[in-house]
C-alpha cells in the first residue's frame, strides 16, 4: 500500500514538473522578439521611418519589436549588420549594401533629376559642361550618384563643378546664381514630397526646366543598385502641372535589409507587421504608405531574403507545416521510448517479483529439515528464519512486488512450516518422556 502511494506521488510530481516546464517554454516562446535595426543619420527620412516602425509595432503589441541603433548613414549601418551588431538595417543600396543581408522591404523610392531655369540655357545633361551643379552633400552618395549620371553622358569631373550644399542652402545658392542647376535626389519619391517640391519652386520659380535622364535603362543595366523610373506628370504640383508630361529618370531605393541567417519566419512576420502599419500610421507618418515589397524574380538585381520572399509569394509555411515532420518523428520517438520504458519496467518488475519469491524457496528448503529433527534449539532457529522471511514478505507486499496470488502461496507454506514445527516439538517431547 505504502509503495503504491509513493509511486502515485512520484507520478504526480512528474506531471507537475512537466506542466511547469511546458508553462515555462510557452512563456519564453510567447515573449516578443526584439531585433536590432541600424539606421541613420539622426533626423534623416530613414531614421524617421524607423522610429515609426518602433512606435507602430509597440502600439500593436506585435510579437516582433525593434530597437534602434543610430549610425552615421548607410555605410555604417551596413557594417553593423555584417559585423553581427544588428539583425536589420535601412540602407540606400547605391551608397552601401551589406554582404550578409538581403532585402526585406523597400522603404522609400526616389527619382533623382536635374532642375534649372529657362535663363540658364540648359536643356540637356551635355549642356552642363562648364557649369556649376549643386547637390545635397550629405550623404556623400548623392555626389557619387551625380558623377555616375554625368559619366553616362561623358561629362567628366573636369567638365563640371559640383557644389555640395545643405538643404537650407539650396534656395540662396540658386537665387544668388552660385549654381546653374541642381541635382535633387529626394524631392520626388513614390509619393510627392511637399517640402522638397516647395523648396525647388522657391529656388527655380514656378516654371522650372526639368532635365530628364533618358538613358536610365543603360545606367540600370550597368549598375545593379540603380533602377529606371519615371516622374509622373504634376509630381511637383502647379497648374499647369510640373512636369507637364511624364519625365524619364533613374530611381534609387532605401531598403530594409535583414541578415541572411535571421530566421525566415521572423523576417516574414516582420514584413507582414510592417505592411500592416501603412494603415495605422498613415496619419502620423504619411511616408510609410510608400512601403513596397521587392520583386522576388530570380533575375532581380538585388536578392530578397528568403523569409520575405516566402511571405510575398504566399508560400510562408505555418508552424505545423514547418515542424510537422519533427512532431511526427517526435511522436514516433516517444512511442518507441514508451515501449522501451514499459519493457524495461516490466523486466524490472519481474525481477523484483522473482527476488521477492525467493523466500518461498527458502521456506520449502527448511520444511523437510524441520520434519527430520527433534532438536528444540534447531526448531527455534528454523522458526526464527521463517519469521524473518515473513517480515521480508510483508515488506515486498507493501512495495507492490507481490500480488495476492503470491501471498496466498506464502500463506500456504507458512502454515506448513508452523504445523511442521509444532509436530516436531510434540515428537521431541515424546522422546524425552
Amino acid at each position: 500500500m505504502f509503495g503504491k502511494g509513493r509511486r502515485g506521488f512520484t507520478i504526480l510530481a512528474g506531471l507537475l514538473a512537466l506542466a511547469g516546464v511546458t508553462a515555462a517554454v510557452f512563456y519564453v516562446v510567447s515573449q516578443p522578439r526584439t531585433l536590432r535595426l541600424a539606421v541613420g543619420p539622426l533626423g534623416s527620412e530613414d531614421a524617421r521611418m524607423a522610429a515609426g516602425f518602433v512606435q507602430g509595432l509597440n502600439r500593436e503589441k506585435s510579437q516582433i519589436r525593434l530597437r534602434l541603433i543610430l549610425t552615421e548613414g548607410s555605410e555604417e549601418s551596413a557594417r553593423k549588420v555584417d559585423a553581427g551588431d544588428a539583425e536589420l538595417a535601412i540602407v540606400r543600396p547605391d551608397i552601401a549594401l551589406p554582404a550578409k543581408a538581403d532585402t526585406a522591404l523597400i522603404t522609400r523610392r526616389s527619382f533623382p533629376f536635374l532642375i534649372t531655369d529657362k535663363e540658364s540655357g540648359i536643356g540637356r545633361i551635355a549642356d552642363l559642361r562648364g557649369r556649376r551643379v549643386g547637390v545635397v552633400r550629405n550623404p556623400q552618395g548623392n555626389i557619387a550618384l551625380l558623377r555616375l549620371v554625368l559619366a553616362q553622358y561623358e561629362v567628366g569631373p573636369q567638365d563640371v563643378e559640383i557644389v555640395g550644399l545643405t538643404p537650407d542652402e539650396i534656395v540662396p545658392a540658386a537665387k544668388e546664381r552660385r549654381i546653374d542647376a541642381f541635382f535633387t535626389v529626394n524631392a520626388v519619391g513614390a509619393r510627392a514630397g511637399g517640402d522638397g517640391a516647395g523648396r525647388l519652386r522657391s529656388a527655380w520659380g514656378e516654371d522650372p526646366v526639368l532635365i530628364p535622364i533618358r538613358e536610365a535603362d543603360a545606367l540600370a543595366a550597368r549598375i545593379r543598385t540603380i533602377e529606371t523610373g519615371e516622374i509622373v506628370r504634376g509630381a511637383l504640383g502647379g497648374d499647369p502641372p510640373r512636369p507637364s508630361e511624364n519625365l524619364p529618370t533613374i530611381a534609387v531605393t532605401s531598403r530594409l535589409v535583414a541578415a541572411q541567417d535571421l530566421d525566415e519566419d521572423v523576417v516574414g512576420n516582420l514584413v507582414s507587421a510592417l505592411l500592416g502599419l501603412r494603415v495605422t500610421l498613415a496619419a502620423e507618418l504619411p511616408q510609410i504608405q510608400a512601403l513596397e515589397t521587392p520583386a522576388t524574380d530570380k533575375d532581380a538585381p538585388l536578392p530578397v531574403h528568403a523569409g520575405a520572399a516566402a511571405f510575398i509569394d504566399g508560400e510562408q509555411k505555418t508552424f505545423f507545416e514547418r515542424y510537422g515532420d519533427w512532431f511526427y518523428l517526435g511522436v514516433m520517438g516517444l512511442s518507441l521510448l514508451g515501449t522501451g520504458a514499459a519493457g524495461l519496467l516490466g523486466r524490472e518488475s519481474a525481477a523484483r517479483r522473482r527476488q521477492a519469491m525467493m523466500g518461498l524457496d527458502r521456506l520449502l528448503a527448511i520444511l523437510p529439515q524441520i520434519r527430520a529433527t527433534t532438536d528444540l534449539e534447531a526448531l527455534d532457529n528454523y522458526r526464527a528464519q521463517a519469521d524473518a522471511i515473513l517480515l521480508e514478505v510483508l515488506g515486498d507486499f507493501g512495495e507492490g512486488n507481490l500480488d495476492s496470488s503470491a501471498i496466498a502461496a506464502y500463506r500456504l507454506v507458512f502454515d506448513q512450516v508452523s504445523r511442521a514445527v509444532v509436530e516436531a516439538k510434540i515428537r521431541a517431547a515424546a522422546v524425552q518422556i
